[in-house]
């Protein structure tokens, strides 16, 4: 990471919004063209003010970075954050766990779908939803 993009995450660290921010992505296997940056809420915030939260901090971030807010991101990317990504700093390990958690456990409802889903895709099956 490039002294922009230390700046830019050690500034939304600071925000009392914030719990923790990861790293994830292509970037961490150093073959991404920007920077992807996952942001941890804290609160329940409703999707129009994560949404703004989200803006606030794409105006400070340089051109390549990319920030998602994690509790807006479908279920099945919030467990490859969970699994590939990099915690860059936590406010509230606790917290943190918690979302963690509630996530592993959403997950769990939606994995056989998912997996289903998948196979049909890797196999190129269609079926009519008719």
């Amino acid at each position: 990471m490039n002294s922009q993009t230390n700046k830019f995450i050690e500034r939304i660290g600071k925000d009392e919004r914030v719990i923790a921010v990861a790293l994830f992505g292509s970037s961490l296997k150093g073959i991404g063209r920007d920077i992807d940056v996952c942001v941890f809420l804290g609160k329940d915030y409703s999707n129009l003010e994560m949404s703004r939260i989200k803006l606030d901090f794409l105006k400070n971030a340089g051109k390549n970075i990319d920030v998602q807010i994690f509790q807006q991101l479908p279920v099945y990317i919030k467990v490859r954050v969970l699994k590939e990504g990099k915690i860059l700093f936590c406010n509230n390990e606790d917290e943190l766990y918690e979302i963690a958690f509630s996530t592993i456990k959403e997950f769990g409802f939606f994995k056989k779908a998912y997996e289903m889903y998948l196979n049909e895709v890797e196999n190129g099956q269609k079926k009519s939803i008719v």
